[in-house]
């Protein structure tokens, strides 16, 4: 059911914690299922330096927000914000389909960290 990279992902999910003093901090929440995101950000000149992910949801949520902590980091944030959930799955080897929408949480608490 789930690729060798979902797997992988949601078994060693990478950048789990905190940052100490955050540039920035997205948070959300995906209300059909209830998996929550939040997203750590260190950023400098524009690019996001580091980031670190916590995650309560199922398998899929916990898989795209490790393989989505990894795509983002080091790219400038308009570049970041642009990573569509086509690309998050293709990036996951693929998902289910009635869990792509849980991949859509993490992409969603970057746009929060921005939004203010």
């Amino acid at each position: 059911m789930y690729s060798q990279t979902v797997k992988d992902h949601f078994t060693n999910p990478r950048n789990v914690g905190e940052i100490e003093h955050p540039d920035a901090v997205g948070t959300a929440k995906n209300e059909a299922d209830g998996d929550q995101v939040q997203l750590h950000l260190s950023i400098r000149s524009h690019k996001i330096q580091d980031v670190r992910i916590k995650v309560m949801g199922c398998v899929a949520a916990i898989a795209a927000t490790s393989c989505f902590s990894e795509m983002i980091r080091g790219k400038s944030i308009n570049n970041a914000m642009t990573i569509s959930k086509e690309k998050l799955v293709e990036a996951l080897g693929g998902l289910p389909e009635n869990k792509v929408r849980c991949s859509l949480t993490c992409i969603d608490a970057l746009k929060n960290a921005f939004s203010e």
